[in-house]
């Protein structure tokens, strides 16, 4: 090999190298973004969370999981812990059911009269 092709051949590797540092680092795959996103609303008797997966509807939560009657979150606050709570499960690639103890230990309240 002379040093003309040796030359050609390291211009090559060296293209190579910076083209693959470049679509290693745009890919989703290390994107600085989240994935999954919350938002909080109003409802019509209180408040309800949605979750979107890049920048698409998931879950639209309109009443406190697991709990009968159909009822809203009291509080703004309460359905921001809830919908951070499923995010996280779902970050985790867990199942994002909700259970009474998770209810529970989030402090939601279930009487908005108080």
């Amino acid at each position: 090999m002379n040093n003309k092709q040796k030359y050609i051949i390291a211009i090559l590797l060296s293209f190579s190298a910076v083209l693959t540092y470049f679509i290693i680092n745009t890919t989703a795959f290390n994107s600085k973004t989240e994935a999954f996103t919350t938002e909080v609303y109003k409802t019509s008797t209180g408040y309800g969370y949605s979750i979107n997966y890049n920048k698409k509807l998931l879950i639209k939560q309109d009443y406190i999981p697991t709990i009968q009657n159909n009822q809203s979150f009291c509080t703004l606050q309460d359905a921001q812990k809830m919908a951070d709570l499923v995010k996280t499960k779902l970050n985790n690639k867990e199942n994002p059911r909700i259970s009474l103890l998770d209810i529970k230990h989030l402090g939601i309240k279930l009487n908005c009269i108080n």
